[in-house]
């Protein structure tokens, strides 16, 4: 079980460091659309899979802060995660990473995407994204989450990923 959970996480670490969306997007280009980065914040959690996980990354722009925990699925007297990380983003990354998260214009996309049928073992996703003064909470599975969310998981996991090394 620990081996394929291994096999699991590397796997997960190396689609995204190989999927890693452009992050070069300007500061700049967020003032094109308007979009003010104060109190802007992002915070996603992913629940299921084959091994029963919680996987828990925010990140909030004005202190650049970011957390991320892994644990088992659990309702109440949850254990200590069994990974986890905290620290700061590079002022740079943190305003690359809500440009990207500004870019895909999560602010205009549905509530809920639901549950692809008969999909037992992909991840359940709730991300809030605060924007421009703006909360949304967006729900879906691995099966049904749009291009932009997906965009917006792997920036997310791409930013604490480099910042955490």
């Amino acid at each position: 079980m620990r081996i394929q959970f291994s096999l699991l996480v590397v796997s997960s670490l190396l689609t995204a460091a190989c999927n890693h969306p452009d992050t070069s997007v300007s500061p700049d280009a967020l003032n094109d659309q308007r979009v003010p980065l104060s109190a802007a914040s992002i915070d996603i959690v992913a629940e299921g899979g084959f091994a029963g996980l919680t996987v828990h990354h925010q990140v909030t722009h004005d202190n650049r802060a970011f957390l991320y925990t892994v644990r088992h699925f659990c309702s109440a007297n949850c254990p200590v995660p069994f990974d986890s990380t905290s620290g700061t983003l590079a002022a740079a990354s943190a305003d690359s990473l809500f440009a990207v998260i500004a870019a895909q214009r999560p602010l205009e996309l549905k509530d809920d995407y639901g549950s692809t049928h008969g999909a037992a073992d992909f991840m359940d996703y709730t991300m809030r994204v605060t924007i421009g003064g703006t909360t949304k909470t967006i729900r879906g599975d691995d099966g049904s989450i749009p291009e932009p969310m997906r965009r917006i998981l792997e920036a997310v996991h791409a930013s604490i990923s480099a910042a955490s090394r």
